[in-house]
């Protein structure tokens, strides 16, 4: 099997701007999801791990000391993980992002693409 077909599961987890309405932050998610599918990844779950309200960020990005969390579990393939990268590193409201390969349970199959 081709090594760019391979689906591993992982987390992404992103940061919205603060002054982003309910509708932007929608719209960035499914961006997301959209992008994640059309390259031959799968969405396991979504879900804003702090709730939908803005949160107070550790320390300042960009200036700013707020932000929405999102969280997306999702198996990607290398084709997938460089265009979700490269879309949220070019969006304008997306302060920070965070791409982490969640290591599979001993003993558990891999995850492969049809």
């Amino acid at each position: 099997m081709e090594r760019g077909h391979l689906l591993r599961e992982y987390e992404l987890t992103y940061i919205v701007r603060p002054d982003a309405d309910e509708e932007t932050v929608a719209a960035i998610n499914a961006r997301v999801e959209q992008t994640i599918t059309a390259n031959g990844g799968r969405v396991l779950k979504t879900d804003y791990p702090w709730g939908k309200e803005r949160r107070r960020l550790a320390y300042p990005i960009r200036r700013y000391n707020e932000g929405y969390y999102i969280l997306h579990r999702a198996e990607l393939n290398d084709k997938a993980i460089r265009e979700v990268e490269r879309q949220l590193r070019l969006s304008e409201d997306v302060i920070r992002h965070l791409l982490i390969r969640v290591e599979p349970e001993p003993g558990a199959q891999p995850a492969e693409s049809a």
